[in-house]
């Protein structure tokens, strides 16, 4: 489990997650009521919390409870700046 420094740290708005390496998505999301599952469906490595925020009408804190509930059990885990970079710029280059 993350200790509480890394916690802090991790939730920022700009903050992107990912579902956990081994966690299926639909596996998790059939066991969690609407609101959550939502979150978690759309948790693709790329949306920050600003995104999620906005996507599904709820306030950045309403997200970010919910992930660090996701976080707290394993379910999810941040993506490094330097993984978030990376993906960007694939995505732009491959566009080009």
């Amino acid at each position: 489990m993350p200790d509480f420094f890394t916690q802090e740290r991790a939730f920022v708005a700009t903050t992107v997650f990912r579902v956990a390496a081994g966690q299926p998505a639909t596996t998790l999301a059939s066991q969690l009521p609407r609101r959550e599952r939502w979150v978690l469906l759309l948790l693709d490595g790329r949306r920050s919390i600003t995104d999620l925020a906005r996507l599904t009408r709820r306030t950045e804190l309403d997200i970010a409870s919910t992930l660090a509930s996701f976080l707290h059990v394993g379910y999810i885990e941040p993506v490094s700046v330097e993984q978030f970079s990376t993906t960007k710029e694939e995505r732009y280059a491959g566009s080009v």
